[in-house]
């Protein structure tokens, strides 16, 4: 029977004496999607074992086949804002800052921490794992940063780790939520190995049976060492990678200098090969306002600190939860589930530079 605890935490024994803390985000049936709780959770678990001599890492994982986390419960978020009244921005507000604080505390997290990427993991799931100092992922994954679809940005950091996937590919996700898979993962910089599925009993074993040493360095030496073994005894399992064999292409298209210009050397693409159609579609029906701010946004963070970029995206989050593209891309996808978001404005020529200014500007009085 599985526990119903959002976060699911234990401690593994290691051969020397101390452990290995585990935490399991626990909401399989919800694709592991992320509420303020489990932010809150983790936040605090996390802060607890940084502190604790006897826990030496940390192994990050979700429960159930399917994967990982598909992102935050933005719905949750959006409900609140539907239901109106003064405290409906209050849930969102408290999510993304907890979210974001999470996702720094991991970036700069002072022991190993592996997480291990199945299936789906896309969005505040992406957000989680990205900062983990050694990231494995398994066949059959699936990344993404999807935010186009529900008129939001990719926020969790994304325009710090986004802005580091090589050949420009990064915004090109960014403005199409491209999904890549387990070799792309490995090319972008987001995942450090690949591991079979089949092997992660095998490997979490060996890496209880490390010689932990208790120093964080050290440790993360021999974590990186065995995560490097298990690559190479499995990497012939990989299919190909979309983004090496694209690459010209996403570099030229993540060089426009507009989401304009991106839109339409995305459609000049998909004329020649349709793996292009779905990222090109993406970004034509997509939120027009969140399109231009996102690219933006990458601009804006391609010389900011995680800190800067974590801080621009707090500003970001609270003002798309009061502007109309949000609330309605989450209505659409994912509350009402029609696929027909009627988005405001229409198309990208009519998005001011005042609405844009609007979405940098922080809230009086924070």
């Amino acid at each position: 029977m599985t526990d119903e605890a959002p976060v699911v935490f234990e401690e593994w024994p290691t051969g020397g004496g101390r452990k290995v803390g585990v935490a399991r985000l626990n909401r399989p049936r919800q694709l592991n999607a992320i509420t303020l709780r489990m932010c809150e959770l983790l936040r605090d678990r996390l802060r607890e074992w940084a502190s604790d001599e006897d826990v030496v890492a940390v192994w990050l994982e979700g429960a159930g086949d399917k994967g990982f986390s598909a992102g935050g419960d933005v719905a949750e978020v959006i409900r609140q804002v539907r239901a109106g009244g003064p405290r409906r921005f209050v849930y969102g507000d408290s999510f993304f800052e907890v979210e974001y604080q999470l996702d720094r505390m991991i970036h700069e997290y002072p022991k190993p921490l592996i997480g291990w990427i199945h299936g789906v993991c896309m969005g505040g799931g992406l957000g989680l794992v990205a900062g983990a100092s050694t990231r494995i992922v398994t066949e059959q994954a699936r990344l993404a940063m999807p935010e186009i679809h529900i008129g939001l940005f990719p926020d969790v950091g994304g325009g710090y780790f986004l802005n580091r996937v090589p050949g420009h590919a990064g915004i090109v996700m960014a403005l199409t939520g491209l999904t890549i898979n387990e070799a792309d993962a490995i090319v972008a910089g987001l995942a450090d190995a690949f591991v079979a599925r089949e092997l992660r009993d095998e490997l979490i074993s060996q890496l209880c049976a490390l010689p932990w040493t208790g120093s964080g360095a050290t440790d993360q030496t021999a974590v990186s060492r065995l995560a490097a073994s298990f690559h190479r005894r499995c990497k012939a399992g990989m299919p190909g990678s979309n983004l090496q064999a694209y690459a010209d292409a996403l570099r030229f298209i993540g060089q426009q200098p507009d989401a304009g210009g991106m839109r339409d050397a995305l459609q000049l693409a998909a004329n020649e090969d349709p793996w292009f159609e779905a990222p090109a579609r993406s970004l034509a029906q997509g939120s027009p306002t969140g399109a231009i701010v996102s690219f933006e946004y990458l601009q804006r963070c391609r010389r900011l600190s995680l800190p800067e970029v974590l801080e621009l995206d707090l500003v970001l989050a609270r003002q798309f939860q009061r502007h109309h593209d949000f609330s309605e891309g989450v209505r659409a996808l994912l509350i009402d589930k029609d696929r027909k978001p009627v988005w405001s404005p229409t198309r990208l020529d009519e998005v001011s530079a005042e609405l844009v200014a609007a979405h940098f500007s922080p809230l009086a009085g924070r």
